[in-house]
Formats: structure tokens, sequence, C-alpha cells
């Protein structure tokens, strides 16, 4: 019998097999695609690809600032295709390599969970102590006219382009939205963003989602808040989507239509009801350790419908796997920061100031404009902005700006530390550097 089978083979079912090797346990990773999830296949890596030829781009058009003439510049689009791939396939093989040096046995299949110990995968049935339900999440869809047409799109297809478009309706307005709004836009395609509530990025803190919609406003990107995509119809081998925005129709000629609608959790075929599993259209319901309600099976990641980060779906694998070898391990989920890859980054750690109305709270900002080295690099936009409680420790810090991706990762250590602000004032940041910003934002409460 095995001590762990663990289904699905993304960041959280791959680093937790990895991790519970190092354990001692006998596990077993199924994955009925290709090891490395959607993350590492069709959305976190591929898309940081993109960002990053993006944000060379975005240095040529602007070096004329440092006093270097460029006259002209092509994008070799196949190149960019190219090199996406290559990374993919590099960190596929890491990920490959690592488990074949741990001897991690992995099973290609689909997986079927008979019952709380037994799995059946290629009409085989392994025996386990514990299972783990790692299969994460699928694209969202809406309804809306049109849908089944060639132009209409999800994020994972978006990653197998062969063509760049020359016009792009992206429909949500979430961190998969903005980001290739922000990608395609650099590109040289004409984008519009349609987000169906009141503002971009809905979770974010609320200074944030409206410095960064008037930023991606000034660098070009059309935005439509408070509007609802319609649909999608074809006119003369021509197409228009179709959006209502404070009650007029608006017809938008374009090459492609991004769907961006979020994404739901992927139960993997596995039939909960019959197990007696209990879940929702959110995801699977289960408790501080990540353990559903039956015992011996847990659900990490986005299945679980919790927070639908890669990172995040690691730390639920520690945590489940402290739980199965009964050694505690303190994971603070309520300090998992996420990042927003545009034009400038944004990331966030904590509570916004939206969660904590009604509370005793303070908060400051600090721009980045004042800084020196954001000067130097000729990166000025944003701002640090810092939330604390009534005990002075720091709940909530909100970053958009350069290097905010990296920044987060100091607060969110002195957040995890339970640091006060008057300890955290005696930390002394290196001049000149960026993380002076969050130095001197802290300066202020």
């Amino acid at each position: 019998m095995k001590d762990l089978v663990i289904i699905g083979a993304g960041p959280g079912g791959f680093d937790t097999a990895i991790h519970a090797k190092e354990l001692g346990l006998d596990v077993v990773l199924i994955e009925k695609h290709i090891v490395g999830g959607t993350c590492l296949n069709y959305g976190c890596i591929p898309t940081k690809a993109l960002y990053h030829n993006a944000k060379q781009i975005k240095l040529m058009k602007s070096l004329d600032v440092f006093g270097i003439q460029v006259d002209n510049y092509s994008v070799d689009f196949e190149k960019v295709k190219e090199r996406k791939e290559q990374i993919v396939t590099s960190q596929v093989k890491n990920v490959l390599t690592t488990l074949n040096k741990l001897k991690v046995e992995l099973i290609e299949g689909a997986a079927t969970i008979v019952d709380k110990n037994t799995v059946l995968v290629n009409d085989e049935e392994i025996k386990t102590k514990n299972i783990i339900i790692a299969t994460g999440s699928k694209p969202s869809m809406i309804p809306f006219e049109g849908q089944g047409l060639d132009v209409v799109n999800t994020s994972r297809d978006i990653l197998s382009l062969t063509k760049w478009p020359k016009k792009m309706v992206i429909v949500g307005a979430g961190v998969i939205g903005c980001e290739m709004a922000s990608i395609f836009n650099e590109f040289g395609t004409e984008v519009h963003l349609v987000e169906y509530m009141d503002e971009i990025l809905p979770p974010l803190d609320k200074d944030i989602k409206k410095r960064a919609r008037n930023l991606y406003k000034r660098a070009g990107i059309n935005i439509y808040v408070k509007s609802k995509f319609m649909g999608v119809k074809e006119e003369d081998n021509t197409y228009k989507a179709m959006i209502e925005s404070k009650n007029k129709m608006i017809e938008i000629d374009t090459d492609y239509v991004l769907v961006s609608t979020g994404r739901a959790p992927n139960f993997g075929g596995i039939n909960l009801d019959k197990l007696g599993i209990e879940y929702s259209n959110k995801g699977i319901k289960v408790d501080e350790f990540k353990q559903t309600n039956i015992d011996g099976v847990y659900a990490i990641g986005d299945v679980n419908g919790e927070f639908m980060l890669a990172h995040k779906a690691t730390y639920d694998g520690f945590k489940a796997l402290s739980h199965i070898v009964n050694h505690v391990k303190d994971i603070n989920f309520d300090q998992v920061p996420s990042v927003v890859f545009t034009f400038p980054e944004i990331a966030s750690v904590g509570k916004t100031e939206q969660e904590l109305e009604g509370t005793n709270y303070r908060t400051n900002k600090f721009m980045f404009k004042t800084n020196a080295k954001a000067q130097c690099l000729n990166e000025t936009d944003g701002f640090v902005k810092m939330i604390v409680d009534e005990n002075d420790v720091v709940v909530g810090c909100h970053i958009i700006g350069p290097h905010a991706s990296d920044l987060i990762h100091e607060v969110t250590s002195v957040m995890y530390q339970n640091i006060t602000i008057k300890e955290y004032k005696n930390i002394i940041h290196a001049h000149p550097t960026i993380s002076e910003v969050v130095s001197e934002c802290i300066k202020g409460l």
C-alpha cells in the first residue's frame, strides 16, 4: 500500500510529490496531460515569457529618454513564439528531472477515486493511505452570441497564437485580462478591455485598481467598465464585438476575442457525489489542513477554490503533508502574496481597505516618483500603500509600480513575523534602491 497518491501534476501536485518523497513517503503522482499543469504549460510561465518580450518593446519605445536613438525596430513573432515554447519545455524538463532523481513514481493516465483508499488508473488499482486531489481549474465561460466562432478564444488558446491580431477585444478585466491587455498593447494590437463590474481588477484594493485603470488608458488600452459583452457576429468576412455600455450598444471591429471571465475548479472527472465529498461550484470544501470531509482525502490548489494561485497550491500541499505526517507547519494563508504582471506591475498581500471597513485602521501611501532609483529607471508611475491595524501591525500592502513583484515579499515577511511599525522603522534599507519606497511609506505611519 502506498502512503500517498496525488492526482494532478501541476505546481501543487508535483511540488507536494517532491516534498512527500523527501519526507520518506511512498508516493505516486498521476497526470493525464502534461506535467506542470495549467500554470507551467498554458498560464503563468508562457504568459510571463510574452510579458518580458513586451517589456523589451516598451523599453525600446523610451530609449530616447536615455539619450539612445533607435530609428525603427521590428518584432519577429515566430521567434517570440519559439522563445516562449523553449522556456516552457525547459521548465517541464526541470520538473521531470527532479521527479526522476527522487524516484517519484509518475503515471500518465486519467485517475478515478474508487474509495478513500483506492485509486484506479489505466485499469490498475492502487491502494493508498492518503489521496490528494490537485486537478486544478479550467476557463469559466459566459453565454453570449457567436460563442462558437473561430475568432472567440480562451486564455489557453491565446498562448498558441501563430499570428498576432491587429484588433483584440478582451472580455473580463481580471488578472488574466489585464495582463493580456498590457502585453498585446505593447505588441501593437488595438486592445479593447471589457469589464462587467464597476472597476477593473475587482478584488484588488480600491486605490490600486483606480490607478491601474488610469495608467492602462494612458498607455492606449480602451477600457469599458460597467459594460456587458453581448457577443460577436460575422459580417462580410469581418467580425464585430457587441458591447452594451452606458445604455448604448457599441460595435467594435475585431479579429480576436479573448474570453477571460475567470476560472472554475476542475474536478478532473472524479465523481465527488459518489464518494460523498462535499463541494460547491466554487470548489471542494476543505478544513485548515486542506482535508475534505473524508478522512485521508485532501484537495489542494485551484480545485478547492480558496485562492487560485500556483504558489498557494504548493503551500496547500505542504499543509496537507504536515497533517499526514503529523508535523506542525505554521502557514498563514491570510498572507498569500499575489502579482499582476502589467505595465506597471501590481502586487498585494493581506487585507484591502474595503475588507477593513468598520474596523480601526490607518493607511499611508508613498509615490515612486520621488524615489531616485525609480527616476534612474524612468519608471516613476505608481505608489506603495500600507494598511496598519490598531495594534500597529501591517495587515495589508498594495503596490503598483516598478519591481512590485519583488517588493511585496519584504512586506509579506514582516507581516508573517508580526513586526510592529515601530520595529519596522528600524530596518535599514540600502540607498539608492527601489525598496526605499517601502521604508518611506512605513515612516509616514
